[in-house]
């Protein structure tokens, strides 16, 4: 019995390992004997976690998993994060579970196993884990996707400094924690003056996105010029980006931060010279904020900007409200739920004349 163990092992890893996935699952089906279905997931799965885990084969991503468990599912950014819509299919007889999807060839996204329905978990066979606002999540990258470059640490190129400080406001009537990029060459030249760019949860972008290393890159390649960069830690998150304290936050941006920055560093002080940015909610709030002061935020970017808060206050207030002179940047990717409002607000703008520009992923 041990041998015929053993050439089924080898047979399967030689065979199903090169061929479709569907065809691993219909071989296994067709076997009746438990010891031999056993023998013939363990080596299909020796072959798959020297590949990796899921598995993917040209536009096809099977997601697999392992385990006793009465349901097993996948929530994600392709489904809206909703585990009932993508159900594992159990192979029978086996602790062997997987879920089969099409993606673009170049797609990335975030995901979590749920066992049980409300068990999330990180997936137990994908290394591969990415840090986000809600969390770590397991990622799944297509065979077809580039890893951005800028993201990367280069320890070969000159690379800015980091400065801590606080700032208390009395608007708001809390304190924040806000950093402060420096670019190379700022201390060795007091006379030049940078323009300089404001990150709402900027720890997130520091610490998740890498802003930092984005920075130099861009600098280092001239992609972009030098910069000053403050990365600001909210308080209380939603109701400062987008519920009952987001005005009191706004007027603690433009009348409190700006010109404590403006009064300690070499910056620029024009609202052509100054940016805004934010994800999600924090885009909500960048939006507001050069909206109602275009006259200190000349520039707003948004990364897949979330309006939903209030019966999309904000949005409507921006899409039907008076032009304003102000430039928009903006990125979204066609998994996320939010992309058809930003449709929307994309072609609003541009019908009422704004700069506005912008990436679908």
């Amino acid at each position: 019995m041990k041998k015929i163990f053993l050439v089924l092992l080898c047979f399967t890893i030689n065979h199903f390992a090169q061929s479709k996935f569907p065809e691993f699952i219909n071989y296994v089906n067709s076997l009746s004997d438990s010891s031999l279905k056993a023998a013939a997931v363990d080596s299909f799965m020796i072959y798959t976690r020297s590949i990796g885990i899921p598995f993917t084969e040209d536009s096809v991503a099977s997601f697999i998993y392992l385990g006793n468990d009465s349901s097993v599912s996948v929530a994600g950014d392709f489904n809206g994060w909703n585990p009932d819509s993508s159900i594992m299919v159990n192979l029978d007889g086996t602790g062997f579970w997987y879920l089969t999807k099409t993606f673009e060839l170049n797609a990335r996204l975030d995901y979590k196993i749920a066992r049980n329905k409300n068990d999330w978990i990180l997936d137990p066979e994908n290394p591969n884990v990415c840090n986000g606002g809600f969390g770590s999540n397991s990622e799944l990258a297509m065979p077809g996707y580039i890893q951005p470059w800028e993201i990367v640490y280069n320890n070969s190129i000159p690379h800015g400094t980091i400065e801590t400080k606080s700032i208390f406001s009395l608007n708001t009537n809390d304190t924040y924690q806000i950093k402060i990029y420096l670019p190379p060459g700022y201390a060795s030249n007091s006379s030049f003056k940078y323009p300089s760019v404001y990150f709402q949860d900027g720890f997130e972008y520091v610490d998740n996105a890498y802003a930092v290393n984005v920075i130099d890159n861009l600098i280092d390649s001239n992609k972009i010029g030098k910069v000053i960069a403050v990365f600001v830690k909210p308080n209380n998150r939603n109701e400062e980006y987008a519920l009952s304290k987001k005005n009191e936050y706004r007027r603690f941006f433009v009348n409190e931060l700006v010109p404590f920055i403006d009064s300690i560093y070499n910056t620029i002080p024009e609202a052509s010279k100054r940016l805004v940015i934010g994800d999600s909610y924090g885009g909500n709030i960048s939006v507001l904020i050069s909206y109602n002061h275009p006259d200190v935020f000349g520039n707003c970017g948004l990364h897949s900007a979330a309006f939903q808060e209030n019966d999309y206050e904000t949005f409507n207030q921006i899409v039907n409200g008076s032009p304003k002179n102000i430039k928009i940047c903006s990125i979204w990717g066609t998994y996320e739920s939010i992309f058809t409002k930003m449709r929307t607000f994309r072609d609003s703008l541009l019908n009422e004349g704004y700069q506005f520009k912008w990436i679908e992923l």
